[in-house]
């Protein structure tokens, strides 16, 4: 039998226009498998939006690990931070794996220093055990 839980994460909300700002809380993932991020982002003025998931080591949000993209070239591997861009209103849902991790965040913030951003992003989330 699987076990689920579900929560609002931030109820719509002005995006931010520079800074990457905390999606509502820290989320706790221990005894999870899965977790689901469910949002919609409705396009202001703003070019658009970038979403940046951040894994936890500790529950209290104080060692942060932001999820990683790995590129390969000529044996080397290269990391970079893996986000999420979007540049006209959408609705979706991306799910991560949580296993071994105290807790997630999510940031958001403008995808360039322009406009004043009038956009909004609400999203909630679902975890998952099995």
């Amino acid at each position: 039998m699987s076990m689920c839980s579900n929560a609002v994460l931030q109820a719509a909300a002005v995006i931010a226009k520079t800074t990457q700002t905390l999606v509502g809380v820290v989320i706790p993932c221990e005894g999870y498998d899965f977790l689901t991020l469910f949002f919609t982002y409705t396009k202001g003025d703003e070019t658009g939006l970038i979403l940046t998931p951040i894994y936890l080591a500790k529950p209290d949000g104080t060692v942060e690990y932001p999820a990683t993209e790995w590129s390969a070239a000529v044996g080397a591997k290269t990391g970079t931070t893996a986000t999420y861009t979007f540049a006209a209103t959408t609705t979706r849902h991306i799910t991560f794996d949580v296993r071994g991790v105290s807790a997630m965040k999510f940031t958001q913030g403008g995808s360039n220093n322009d406009g004043t951003p009038t956009g909004t992003l609400a999203a909630s989330y679902t975890l998952k055990k099995g």
